[in-house]
């Protein structure tokens, strides 16, 4: 009985935090999110953020909007970002190396030349994603949607694309 009840609120837990890629529009901003290297930026509000080539390594991004954010060429290396919201964001040439990125919405973002090397993408949107030259050796790309994505070699994916482009 009571680890049916565990499972339970773990199980209500996970289906809160499925939900908080949006948290932002209901009023849940983290008011100490400071764009730098090692911060907490959990529920960020940085949409249309201006941080191209900027050191923002092992931060905690996670649920965070950060949609049309220009991120060119930032170095992200080894953060947590899940369920975060990159939608339209410009990381062409950023370090997404090691970033943990499940359940991230990358829709019609700009990956080009990405260095995504040992990338979490699993489950991530990635529609309409241009990912033409980025490095994604040892990227996990379970359940990825690259619907209409623009793969590595410039090739665009078919619909229905998932795991790998079709």
């Amino acid at each position: 009985m009571r680890i049916s009840g565990y499972i339970g609120t773990v199980g209500i837990v996970g289906m809160i935090l499925a939900n908080s890629a949006f948290a932002n529009d209901r009023g849940v901003v983290n008011p100490s999110c400071k764009p730098e290297p090692e911060n907490q930026c959990a529920f960020g509000e940085l949409r249309k953020a201006s941080l191209a080539g900027k050191d923002l390594h092992s931060g905690n991004y996670d649920t965070a909007r950060m949609d049309e954010a220009n991120l060119a060429g930032a170095d992200l290396s080894d953060s947590s970002m899940q369920i975060v919201n990159l939608t339209r964001a410009n990381l062409a040439k950023a370090n997404l190396k090691r970033v943990h990125l499940h359940a991230a919405n990358l829709s019609n973002a700009n990956l080009a030349e990405a260095n995504l090397s040992g990338a979490t993408l699993t489950k991530a949107s990635l529609r309409g994603a241009n990912l033409s030259g980025a490095n994604l050796l040892k990227a996990s790309l379970q359940g990825a949607d690259l619907s209409g994505a623009t793969w590595i070699n410039g090739r665009v994916c078919a619909e229905g694309s998932i795991g790998g482009c079709k």
